[in-house]
Formats: structure tokens, C-alpha cells, sequence
């Protein structure tokens, strides 16, 4: 036996251990196929509260022509007693079904890590039910999550323009897992896996 070292065997050896190592880092990091969907199965959203806001223009319009309305009125007919006037009102409020209107909601959500995984945001669906618990809509909304490890939470506001309302509505939002295959280009973090 000669000393000599065969530098060849151990060239290969090296190369092969750093192909090896470089193949599992791209696997950690794609998920081996479900690491979008592994990670969002860590993650939970719940609504804390939610604040009603009227459209600004809206509101500024309807309360000027409510007080122009209120003195045509009082001026062409004599005011009726208080009382009287109050319980009509009131028996006419109740025969009258709530009224839904377009306005601003703020929705209070805090979101959890409960997984091993991250990323940079996740789509949660929002359900909004009616006072009869009877679903209305449903949206998609993006919530940031960059940063947010196991065991983590964060706290967001997201708001709603537009949306009809009416008083009792309800709103849920829920990270849906799994997301079928053909779902998923709804879902904005999967475009990451593309």
C-alpha cells in the first residue's frame, strides 16, 4: 500500500454532500409540494370587534335633509302632543323592517402561528350573515403576516368599503384548509408556488 490519499474519491464525496444539502434547503423551503398549504394550516383568524362607520358624505347629506324635512314640517302642520307623536314613532319603527345601508366596517382581527411555517401574508375568508345568521357574502381578504413565527400573533384592522349593511349583521373569518387545487389561484400566497 502506497500513502497516497485519493484527493478524487473526496472531491466527490464534498460535491455530493453539498448537492445533498442543497436539495433538502430547496425542499424545506418549497415544502416538498405542501409547504404554502402546510404552512397555512398553522394559522388562525378571529374577529375581536367590529365598528360600523357611515360613508362621510353620506351621513353629512342625510342629516341636512332630515333637519330641512323636519322644519317644512313643523311649519305647515301644528305640532301634536309629544307623547302622542312619540309612541307613533316608536309603533312605526317596529312594523318596519331594518333598513340596510352602504357603509364602512372596521373589522378587528387577530391572527395566530400556531405552525412551524411562515409567510409573508395569508387570504382568509370572511362570511357576513344576516341577524338570522343567514350567509349574505363571502370575500377574500389579505392579511400581512411577514414576521410572524410559531407561537406569535398580531392584531390587524381591516376595512370594508362599501358593504350593505344592516343592523345585526355578523361577520366571521376563518383560514381555510385545505384549499382544493382549483381554489387556489384565488389565494395569493400560492402564487409563490407557481
Amino acid at each position: 500500500m502506497n500513502g497516497s490519499v485519493n484527493r478524487t474519491a473526496w472531491a466527490r464525496q464534498d460535491v455530493m454532500a453539498a448537492l445533498i444539502a442543497a436539495i433538502a434547503l430547496l425542499a424545506s423551503a418549497c415544502g416538498g409540494g405542501g409547504g404554502v398549504a402546510d404552512a397555512r394550516a398553522g394559522f388562525i383568524a378571529q374577529i375581536q370587534s367590529f365598528t360600523v362607520q357611515s360613508p362621510p358624505a353620506a351621513g353629512v347629506m342625510a342629516a341636512d335633509e332630515a333637519d330641512a324635512e323636519a322644519e317644512g314640517e313643523a311649519d305647515a302642520q301644528a305640532e301634536p302632543e309629544p307623547e302622542v307623536e312619540a309612541e307613533a314613532e316608536a309603533e312605526a319603527e317596529a312594523d318596519m323592517p331594518a333598513e340596510s345601508a352602504l357603509v364602512h366596517v372596521m373589522l378587528d382581527i387577530l391572527v395566530h402561528n400556531e405552525g412551524s411555517g411562515t409567510l409573508d401574508g395569508i387570504t382568509v375568508d370572511l362570511t357576513i350573515a344576516d341577524p338570522d345568521g343567514v350567509e349574505k357574502e363571502r370575500r377574500l381578504i389579505w392579511i400581512e403576516t411577514a414576521g410572524l413565527t410559531k407561537g406569535s400573533q398580531s392584531q390587524v384592522v381591516h376595512e370594508l368599503h362599501d358593504l350593505d349593511y344592516t343592523e345585526g349583521d355578523g361577520f366571521h373569518v376563518e383560514v381555510r384548509h385545505p384549499i382544493p387545487m382549483e381554489e387556489r389561484g384565488d389565494y395569493r400566497e400560492f402564487d409563490a408556488e407557481s
